[in-house]
């Protein structure tokens, strides 16, 4: 059975990479932060600088040890000089730079998430169909890859969500209550 339509493997473009980060980061991050979040923006397509490279896209800036600078960052802000302006700027830089990789995930193309330890390429494959009014995946070959955002951007959120929740079980707030505690 011949296909209906053939696609070759894409990439969501910068516009969407800005928006979709951008977007859930000033919905849902501190208000406060909020001039960090459109500061930061551009780290949402710091990935694809890989493209100057030829021969390495999406590789040297397209794996999770691009989130160990921004990862560190955080957790030397929260636990070794407390400051949370610091550590809320480190987390919107994450978040920036893992929705991207998210995001590419959905592809066609695949994302060598460990890259230089491994070559292999993690990514879905599924074409989002609607039929009958009920949303169905339906796996596909990658040469038959048919983009959807809408599952790039589910799971962007999700990230999210998760750091956001880890965020929230380290607030400042209590530090200062405990210290004061223990010193009033």
């Amino acid at each position: 059975m011949k296909p209906l339509r053939e696609a070759a493997p894409t990439m969501p473009d910068p516009i969407t990479h800005l928006i979709v980060a951008t977007s859930l980061l000033w919905l849902f991050w501190d208000k406060k932060y909020r001039n960090y979040v459109l500061l930061l923006s551009p780290l949402a397509v710091f990935p694809d600088l890989d493209h100057l490279v030829p021969p390495f896209h999406r590789l040297l800036l397209h794996n999770v040890f691009i989130l160990v600078p921004t990862i560190g960052i955080a957790l030397y802000a929260r636990f070794r000089t407390k400051n949370e302006v610091l550590f809320n700027v480190a987390l919107i830089a994450t978040f920036y730079l893992l929705s991207h990789l998210l995001l590419d995930l959905f592809t066609g193309a695949g994302v060598p998430l460990f890259y230089p330890l491994s070559t292999t390429t993690f990514g879905f494959t599924y074409e989002l169909i609607i039929a009958h009014g009920s949303l169905v995946l339906v796996p596909e070959h990658p040469a038959l890859f048919v983009q959807s955002e809408v599952l790039g951007i589910a799971v962007t959120s999700l990230a999210l969500a998760v750091i956001i929740f880890v965020k929230n079980r380290l607030p400042f707030q209590k530090d200062v209550s405990l210290a004061a505690q223990a010193y009033g």
